[in-house]
């Protein structure tokens, strides 16, 4: 298996994990299994995490120095989406709980973490 493909193994791997954990944390507090704002988060946040490994490698591969301008675009794609995706589900009652904070900003650390891991590891092997 190519460098690229462990890293998007480990990368979906682990973000499996978070989900599982995530949702089983909901259980054990009488929260819904899951819901659709922390179904659409994991997607969102993923998808874009994905992205932006696949931006790297392709940055990295002609010696570019964008990497990080790509970083800041993926990571303010993510906020734009919250606001425009998540945000109003949040919204819609006018109180926001802690699973619904939860449920976004999970996956979001979560994500950032593991790129801000990969992208360093990478950068580091230059």
């Amino acid at each position: 298996m190519s460098n690229s493909g462990r890293t998007v193994f480990y990368f979906v791997g682990i973000s499996l994990l978070f989900f599982a954990l995530h949702a089983l944390v909901r259980s054990a507090l009488t929260m819904d299994f899951w819901s659709t704002i922390m179904l659409q988060s994991y997607g969102i946040n993923v998808g874009l995490g994905l992205g932006l490994i696949s931006l790297a490698d392709y940055l990295l591969a002609r010696q570019s120095s964008y990497v990080g301008w790509a970083f800041i675009g993926v990571s303010g794609l993510k906020f734009i989406l919250f606001f425009a995706v998540i945000a109003p589900e949040i919204k819609q009652d006018g109180i926001t709980s802690s699973a619904e904070f939860t449920s976004f900003f999970v996956p979001y650390l979560c994500c950032l973490l593991m790129e801000l891991r990969i992208l360093a590891k990478r950068l580091n092997a230059l």
